[in-house]
């Protein structure tokens, strides 16, 4: 082998080496993108599953109707209130990061639609109140919304198509 075809062959050899580890580099952002995607989805599951979370749920779904009133509000407790700002301030959170895609709208809906089907309207209804309350004890402004990530979540859940059927149903095909 004369000098100038080992250095073509060198040539190659660098090219296809560069080549390779531009995929394995592609396909490792691929894999630490879907890690992170799966680690968000888990946060999610365990706000979702938080006994103050489900509190929150619960008074929303068993005190108040869909269309309370700040005295309804007044009325409750303070652990029902701390559950309900809580499930309000979290949410708003989910909206804003899903906003962002630092969480897959996707898994964000697999959640939420359920909840927004029930309670869609009282959780609305919440945020209405809990921003006139803020404003009433002179906390922001007609223009400064807090809370607006929620209300921003379930427009965007409303535009899907309804759940066709339980996921019992839909996916019974499914195998491990």
């Amino acid at each position: 082998m004369n000098l100038e075809d080992a250095a073509n062959l060198g040539d190659l050899l660098g090219g296809m080496a560069i080549l390779v580890t531009l995929i394995f580099g592609i396909r490792q952002i691929v894999e630490l993108n879907k890690a992170k995607e799966r680690e968000a989805t888990r946060e999610i599951a365990n706000l979702f599953s938080s006994p103050i979370y489900q509190s929150g749920l619960s008074v929303l779904i068993n005190k108040l109707s869909n269309d309370f009133t700040l005295e309804d509000l007044d009325k409750l407790d303070r652990k029902e209130k701390d559950a309900l700002n809580f499930l309000a301030i979290n949410t708003n959170s989910i909206g804003m990061m899903t906003f962002e895609r630092q969480l897959s709208f996707k898994s964000v809906t697999r959640f939420m639609q359920p909840i927004n089907i029930m309670v869609g309207k009282r959780f609305r209804t919440l945020i209405k109140v809990l921003e006139m309350n803020a404003r009433n004890q002179g906390i922001g402004g007609e223009k400064n919304k807090v809370l607006d990530w929620n209300i921003w979540l379930l427009d965007r859940m409303d535009e899907l198509p309804p759940i066709e059927a339980p996921a019992n149903i839909l996916y019974s095909d499914w195998k491990p």
